[in-house]
């Protein structure tokens, strides 16, 4: 059973209200009932040299971008890495997304590419986006459906701003999505940890990990 991160922020009556209004029962009996599709493309969310800096604490990183989320971020990234290697090895599509400020003149800035551990791999498609949602004014949903995708797992950033709008929109336009919770992060716990339940209350499935990848071997029989 996933270990949800946002467990300790609940109330005896949230528990109550998320068990009597069945919130919690989602997917009990098998993978097909929780609503993951069966043919998934991987989703890589603005991962990129702005808004991740270097390996260290928040507070030191935004000296260099104060977008940055240093530990934060790669923290992630240390669980997006054997990710993408598992989902590629298992033959599942990866795309990427990169937004591209409007303070920026040169879309090839190297503060906008996607940084190299999880970096996209020859003939993998990088969208670039200039709002929060993946689907706003790209052809992201037209791939999908080209595909003939039926759902969407989503890594990077920020939870609570472009993973959360691009999953809204997901689910909006028909689309079953999967949140492998420690491959997301933000630049305020709390904001991350919200956005996560809100998602899984109303618009998608947040599983740990390992409970993506076992999901994503059982589709694969």
């Amino acid at each position: 059973m996933t270990e949800h991160i946002w467990d300790d922020l609940l109330t005896e009556r949230d528990r109550r209200v998320i068990e009597k209004a069945g919130y919690d029962e989602a997917g009990a009996s098998s993978w097909d009932s929780r609503g993951l599709g069966t043919d998934p493309l991987v989703l890589v969310i603005d991962v990129q040299r702005l808004v991740v800096g270097e390996d260290e604490p928040i507070l030191d990183a935004i000296e260099e971008y104060r977008t940055a989320m240093g530990e934060i971020a790669w923290n992630a990234i240390g669980e997006i890495e054997p990710f993408l290697d598992f989902a590629r090895e298992n033959d599942l599509p990866v795309a990427y997304t990169r937004v591209v400020p409007s303070s920026y003149d040169d879309p090839d800035h190297e503060d906008l590419d996607i940084v190299e551990p999880v970096a996209p791999e020859p003939g993998e498609t990088v969208i670039d986006k200039t709002y929060a949602s993946a689907f706003y004014g790209t052809d992201l949903l037209s791939r999908l459906v080209r595909g003939g995708h039926d759902s969407v797992i989503i890594v990077g950033n920020s939870t609570s701003g472009c993973v959360r709008a691009t999953s809204i929109d997901a689910q909006q336009n028909g689309f079953d999505v999967i949140l492998p919770q420690e491959c997301l992060f933000d630049r305020i716990e709390a904001s991350h940890k919200v956005a996560l339940l809100d998602l899984w209350m109303k618009y998608a499935e947040v599983l740990e990990r390992d409970e993506v990848e076992t999901y994503v071997e059982e589709i694969a029989e």
